[in-house]
């Protein structure tokens, strides 16, 4: 556990997201109360916690599970590094060990680039400080006279293990010596059973490994050699007892070693792979196609995979368990936490004919996203409105988001689910709204399903995760499928079911903004993980390294899918467009939305002004928007039946669509600042419905979701399952 954090007192997480009705879900509990904690399940119906909004609404259910548990304190211990066993090496012979490091963070603890491990103790460690570099052998502690810069590459060479021991170090690429020291303590490689990279292993029970190294690592090797050069230029590299190619197997968790005695490592909570090494040259981008280049890994003492917690208890899902969002409900003392789960028909026993596509992916994206506005004022309506207590500003040790950057300034690339999803949960509130709740993601999404009980509309629940697995085979029975707020992230196989499925004749609403935006990968190899590479333009936090803008996991291109040929336009009509504060204004219909052919859709919508109500900033449309362009793939046949104005003066146009920020252009891009709300004709009578705004859900429970927007929304549902039967 991290001595130096606040721990929660309970919370958890799952071994899955969803689960159909049948299977089941293990739950993994952290308590740091001494007597036991009590579980149960709930079905979550609403999640907005704002006392005027439609409120949290959490109804008992009955499990398998139901019951007191024994309290465990569980534990989380970010940082990355790797571990290679060295029983086998063959020792009888001189050697030379050689690595190539990077530093990309500098500060006064030390932080280890790697340690060489006995039977009870570590024999050899290379750390590196403010000081300098220094070498530790046997607890004797030699410092080199090198501070290195940041950013900068060297090589490192220690000779001489059986007796005095030569070090080394050469900056890169000239290979000029910079650095050496002779340590006149005997000693001998014999009990050496560990190569441990990026990290040390901690004396004290509970934390396996300390002092994490920030920086870049690359093809660690032991030479049947004993020469220390004076330059790099001129040296042949020798004769490997043992080589570990950081190029080969990129996509994996494992370090291949090419030596003799096939000393093959693994590496802990997900290092950077794909990263450019010190012979990147430039000639290409990708590193599958010069893996040669890319045999760096990138270790951060913030990185983050999995909590290993075991498994308190598991949910049988009833076979008869319909449809839904459930919670498991932990309670000890005053204390609570809700974990979502995603409960979906089985395979036999679908009844409804509508889906609501929850967003997981961006979920596990921005998950734990500290944001910047917890302070004072927040802290003073969560008491107030007696909402979630646990932002994630307060406890970071669940690793960080996709929108974060590590300690040395580079961004973060991967999110695990393997952890406490602090930001998904029932009445956590994002923004101080003046105007309204301040919801995001999760507890804003749970605003459509209050929506859906109201008007007594059956709905099953599928998720971003299930798509990815399943393909459009998890949707394709169904005749409508709902998106929630912000389904921003998609890998390929789940934009490619969603295209499968309005191909195929579903008919679909998008009832959102920002969607189908940044292109992520999943591997085999780290289940529940995802990556991202921000690269060429987007509303980002980080930038991509150059270079380095195709996925460790799949070797695919990552960034934005506009860039990827597969704008969203494409799919649902409409595209992001502009972005601002979290303030929201209303949608004024167009001429064209009175065309008869239309008056099902409006029928009962008299008011020319749409959604300037609500509880997402006061209104139907903010925060991000979308809006139709022709020349990134919006269909022909696509009606624009209303327009948002009024926008304030924080909202500018998306980075991709400004091409010339001369004077002359202004006026266009102010016109981007809008979201359209746009119809879209399929090719088999089916229909695409898309809203262009975060914000459009917020305004579906107003005035007992008696409103507008709420009918508007209901038209579209009832004539398209109508046309299915």
């Amino acid at each position: 556990m991290q001595s130096n954090m606040q721990n929660i007192p309970l919370t958890g997480y799952t071994d899955r997201i969803s689960a159909r009705a049948g299977e089941s879900i293990e739950v993994k509990v952290s308590s740091q109360f001494s007597e036991m904690y009590h579980a149960d399940l709930v079905r979550i119906y609403s999640a907005d916690p704002n006392p005027s909004g439609p409120g949290v609404d959490m109804r008992p259910v009955s499990s398998n599970f139901e019951g007191s548990y024994p309290s465990t304190s569980k534990g989380s211990m970010p940082g990355s590094y790797g571990t290679i066993p060295l029983v086998g090496l063959d020792i009888s012979v001189p050697l030379t060990f050689v690595v190539r490091f990077q530093p990309r963070l500098i500060k006064d603890q030390p932080q280890c680039l790697f340690s060489l491990v006995g039977d009870s103790k570590e024999i050899v460690s290379f750390d590196l400080d403010t000081r300098g570099l220094s070498l530790t052998w046997a607890g004797a502690r030699t410092e080199l006279d090198l501070v290195p810069q940041v950013g900068t590459w060297y090589e490192l060479r220690l000779a001489g293990f059986g007796g005095p021991l030569q070090v080394a170090c050469y900056a890169l690429p000239a290979g000029a010596r910079v650095a050496a020291a002779t340590i006149k303590v005997a000693g001998s490689l014999s009990g050496v059973r560990e190569l441990v990279l990026a990290a040390r292993r901690s004396p004290a029970e509970g934390s396996p490994t300390i002092d994490f190294f920030n920086g870049r690592l690359e093809n660690p090797s032991f030479l049947v050699d004993e020469r220390i050069p004076e330059t790099l230029g001129h040296d042949s590299p020798g004769k490997s007892a043992a080589f570990w190619d950081f190029s080969v197997a990129i996509s994996g968790k494992q370090v291949k070693d090419s030596g003799p005695s096939g000393l093959h490592g693994e590496l802990i909570n997900l290092p950077a792979r794909g990263v450019r090494g010190s012979r990147w040259s430039g000639r290409e981008m990708s590193w599958a196609h010069a893996p040669e280049e890319y045999s760096a890994i990138h270790f951060h003492e913030g990185d983050f995979y999995d909590c290993g917690w075991e498994t308190d208890f598991i949910f049988e899902v009833p076979h008869d368990l319909p449809s839904g969002v459930y919670g498991i409900r932990l309670r000890c003392g005053h204390e609570q936490d809700v974990i979502p789960v995603f409960v979906r028909p089985k395979l036999s026993g679908r009844t409804a004919k509508l889906a609501v596509l929850f967003s997981t992916l961006t979920y596990q994206a921005y998950c734990n996203y500290p944001r910047t506005n917890y302070g004072d004022a927040y802290r003073a309506r969560q008491e107030a409105w007696g909402s979630n207590p646990h932002h994630p500003a307060r406890y970071p040790q669940f690793g960080h988001s996709l929108y974060d950057v590590h300690a040395d300034g580079s961004g973060v690339m991967f999110s695990s689910l393997r952890r406490p999803q602090l930001l998904m949960r029932p009445g956590l509130f994002a923004y101080l709204d003046q105007a309204g709740s301040g919801l995001r993601h999760f507890p804003a999404d749970m605003h459509l399903i209050a929506w859906l009980n109201a008007k007594g509309i059956a709905a099953d629940v599928v998720t971003d995760h299930d798509l990815e697995v399943e393909g459009s085979s998890a949707i394709k029975d169904y005749a409508v499928l709902l998106t929630v707020t912000h389904p921003e992230y998609h890998t390929l196989g789940s934009l490619n079911a969603l295209e499968e499925f309005i191909g195929g004749g579903g008919s679909m609403a998008y009832l959102g903004g920002n969607g189908f935006y940044w292109r992520v990968a999943t591997s085999a190899e780290y289940p529940d993980a995802i990556e991202i590479r921000r690269g060429e333009s987007g509303v980002r936090m980080w930038e991509a390294e150059t270079g380095e803008c195709y996925h460790a996991f799949d070797g695919q291109y990552g960034g934005l899918w506009l860039k990827n040929g597969r704008p969203p336009q494409r799919l649902v009509g409409i595209g992001m467009s502009a972005h601002g504060g979290f303030s929201s204004t209303h949608y004024r219909r167009t001429e064209t939305s009175r065309s008869p052919e239309f008056a099902w859709l409006f029928d009962g919508v008299d008011e020319e002004i749409l959604g300037d109500f609500g509880y997402s900033g006061g209104a139907a449309a903010g925060f991000e928007l979308d809006t139709v362009d022709a020349s990134l793939g919006t269909a022909e046949s696509a009606v624009v039946l209303a327009v948002s104005e009024g926008h304030p003066d924080d909202y500018s146009c998306v980075p991709e669509k400004i091409w010339n920020p001369d004077v002359h252009t202004n006026e266009w891009q102010r016109q981007q600042i809008r979201a359209d709300l746009t119809l879209v004709p399929g090719n088999m009578d089916n229909l695409v419905l898309s809203t262009g705004s975060i914000m459009f859900c917020g305004s579906l429970p107003y005035n007992g979701f008696n409103n507008n927007i709420s009918r508007l929304l209901h038209n579209f549902v009832v004539r398209c399952l109508a046309e299915a039967t």
